[in-house]
């Protein structure tokens, strides 16, 4: 029987630890990219209905439509999509003709109602803001204006870079060149999850100091 030395359980008991850690680090991380996520789904329908008072809803084409019970599309309606058969929950929509073709109401569907192909948007537009603002809290970085405008433009930049095929000319533009309504989206990703990293108490479990906006912008 070959004897463990006291040094080897030593490093083996290290090598455990840090597995342990690295674990819960990661899940640390992927919950607070679940809670950015969905806060930021439902900042935008908050501010899509602020600013378009009178807009009800806002399908959209999914690729992730067949799942739902085709018996369950009864109600005939005609949407900003067209001509649609509609599912009883309301918040989906099926082409009349063509069941293949199925549209969503992201404006009235949660975060975890969304399906995969949606969710995975506001998904990434978390994971880059989630990354940044981790990235910065360890170096120390003063968390200014300055530093807002640095997280924001490499949110919009990883934005373009999934989007880029089905974009309007209109948001194919240097950071600097959007309006300002534009670049308000990417900020509030960044200051929902400096918020969060704050109310999540993960500065606990990154070991760092909570985050200090020192000139804290819209949400």
């Amino acid at each position: 029987m070959r004897l463990i030395t006291p040094l080897t359980f030593i490093i083996f008991l290290l090598f455990s630890i840090t597995n342990v850690e690295l674990t819960s680090s990661k899940d640390r991380f992927r919950i607070f990219i679940r809670n950015v996520a969905s806060t930021f789904h439902a900042n935008w329908r908050q501010h899509f209905v602020s600013e378009r008072p009178f807009v009800k809803n806002r399908f959209k084409l999914t690729n992730n439509g067949t799942h739902y019970n085709s018996s369950d599309f009864i109600y005939p309606m005609i949407l900003t999509v067209g001509s649609c058969l509609v599912h009883r929950n309301l918040k989906v929509a099926r082409a009349r003709y063509n069941f293949s073709i199925t549209y969503v109401d992201i404006l009235n569907m949660d975060y975890d109602e969304l399906p995969t192909d949606w969710a995975y948007e506001n998904k990434n537009t978390a994971r880059v803001a989630c990354r940044q603002v981790l990235k910065s809290v360890r170096q120390k970085r003063l968390f200014n204006r300055n530093l807002i405008e640095i997280i924001s433009e490499k949110i919009y930049k990883a934005w373009i870079k999934r989007n880029a095929h089905r974009a309007s000319n209109q948001l194919i533009l240097p950071y600097k060149y959007l309006p300002e309504n534009e670049k308000d989206k990417d900020r509030r990703a960044m200051l929902i999850a400096c918020r969060l990293y704050n109310e999540l108490h993960l500065y606990r479990y990154f070991r760092t100091t909570p985050i200090h906006l020192i000139e804290p912008s819209i949400e």
